[in-house]
């Protein structure tokens, strides 16, 4: 089995409302869809969400590296050979983390498929049957926020994600007046995106102990890392990182100087699945908990990549934050949809996603 051809698809696709944070307000999401075909046949998709605030990448930028130079490099070799093609295409391209996750999801999903194998066996003995996933809440009052928060809830969510980092003031009112609408048993985990200097990241995490976040997300920007470091020693809640940790040797460094309590990983930061089953390791023999996130606005496909991974890693001590619900439409026949707050991926070959061609040609984009 050889690879025959890799196709690069870039889409937007509008979000049911925007999503508010302290780096960007989004109202739609850009994505990458890969599609890789063997001389046998075997078509195996993946994607990623392209973000320029996140990655630094653009729709172009992804649609050039994979259609270009790692087509150029991956046509003819044998898809089983992962590790192998994952340090070349990190070998051609320094960074680019989404576009070599969208085809790094894809050849994993070919493999099973060969293989007859839904992708969670692939992966290996599942550990759980289902995947809890999160409820996102943002730029809205504190009561508004606590009121969408808790109909979440109702809905069947055990996470709810509250976006922080702007007004402290707004933000200490609105994580309290979410955890009373929410209550205890519901794991909250507010997310900063970097929008805090120390003095004001230190005042939340003071202000905010009653409400018992699970662990507050990346409250510095992603290169203050002794900053993370002082907040970690101090601070009375966990403080997790997420863009100051990309992969395993990130979190590596950031664990020698004791910059993060917990830390996201994403399929998207990781360049991969690989690089997630690498940050798990990492975590797992540290001791700190995992969150294995999304992107708010992700298509089914990658939603559903990261779904049957997290099946079988055993560390989700933070749930996930896998987030198709927030899409206005997909690119799939059938949408991957959490059911009472929890995913539930495919028995089928594969990921067990296929692409609606017309969707697909309804959201491409090429700018």
């Amino acid at each position: 089995m050889k690879i025959e051809c890799i196709e690069a698809i870039p889409i937007e696709v509008p979000l049911v409302r925007p999503l508010k944070m302290a780096v960007a307000t989004v109202d739609a999401r850009t994505c990458i869809v890969v599609r890789v075909t063997t001389d046998d046949g075997i078509v195996g998709i993946g994607e990623s969400v392209v973000a320029r605030y996140f990655t630094g990448e653009s729709l172009a930028s992804a649609s050039d590296i994979i259609g270009g130079a790692f087509a150029d490099a991956l046509i003819g070799r044998d898809p089983t050979d992962l590790v192998a093609i994952r340090r070349l295409m990190r070998r051609i391209a320094v960074h680019n983390n989404g576009a070599r996750a969208a085809v790094e999801m894809a050849l994993h999903d070919v493999v099973a498929r060969a293989a007859d194998l839904p992708l969670h066996a692939f992966y290996g003995d599942r550990v759980r049957d289902s995947v809890p996933t999160i409820w996102h809440v943002s730029g809205g009052t504190p009561e508004s926020m606590a009121e969408e928060a808790a109909i979440a809830v109702e809905a069947g969510f055990p996470l709810v994600k509250v976006k922080v980092g702007g007004d402290v003031d707004h933000d200490i009112a609105t994580t309290l007046a979410v955890r009373q609408a929410i209550g205890h048993d519901i794991e909250l985990l507010p997310d900063a995106n970097q929008g805090w200097d120390l003095p004001t990241a230190d005042r939340y995490l003071r202000a905010v102990v009653d409400a018992q976040p699970g662990f507050v997300e990346q409250p510095l920007p992603c290169w203050d890392l002794m900053g993370m470091a002082r907040l970690v020693a101090t601070s009375p809640v966990t403080v997790g990182g997420d863009e100051g940790v990309f992969d395993a040797n990130e979190l590596r460094t950031a664990l020698a100087v004791g910059a993060v309590g917990a830390v996201v990983t994403k399929l998207m930061k990781a360049a991969g699945p690989i690089g997630v089953r690498e940050v798990f390791a990492v975590a797992d023999a540290a001791g700190i908990g995992v969150h294995f996130a999304g992107m708010a606005g992700q298509t089914s496909i990658s939603a559903a990549h990261a779904a049957h991974l997290a099946l079988v890693v055993p560390n989700l001590r933070y749930g996930s934050g896998i987030s198709p619900h927030y899409l206005v439409e997909d690119v799939t026949t059938e949408r991957f949809l959490p059911v009472a707050g929890h995913l539930y991926p495919s028995d089928e070959p594969g990921v067990g996603i296929e692409i609606d061609e017309e969707a697909l040609t309804r959201f491409r984009v090429d700018r």
